[in-house]
């Protein structure tokens, strides 16, 4: 029994290219540093966490491809853990926290993202 335990390897990676509208790659942006995290970690956080959700999907990926076997423990990523919250305070100046309104960005982008499903 080693002295201490291995080292985890993380998963083979692979680069995606995509187009996004400026103000969802602006928002993506955002995102990532509000998590703390990188551009690469919330796009892969954010597919996983559809791919679990969307029952739709399921039904057809397993019409469509059933030698894929898309389980919730092979999507499970360190985003489902609980995580401790940062700063049990109010927010601070540099990370406000607010819920969208209509004339948020974020709506834009969602409108936008709406436009280009509409449109293919």
């Amino acid at each position: 029994m080693p002295f201490i335990p291995r080292q985890v390897k993380p998963p083979a990676r692979l680069a995606i290219s995509c187009k996004v509208p400026q103000e969802v790659a602006t928002l993506l942006k955002h995102y990532a540093e509000f998590l703390e995290s990188s551009q690469e970690y919330v796009v892969a956080q954010t597919l996983c966490l559809a791919f679990r959700r969307d029952k739709e999907f399921h039904t057809w990926l397993a019409t469509a491809h059933p030698e894929m076997r898309v389980t919730r423990e092979s999507l499970t990523t360190p985003a489902d853990r609980p995580r401790p919250t940062r700063g049990a305070g109010p927010a601070t100046a540099a990370s406000p926290r607010r819920s969208p309104t209509p004339s948020d960005p974020l709506s834009n982008a969602e409108n936008l993202v709406r436009g280009e499903r509409a449109r293919a």
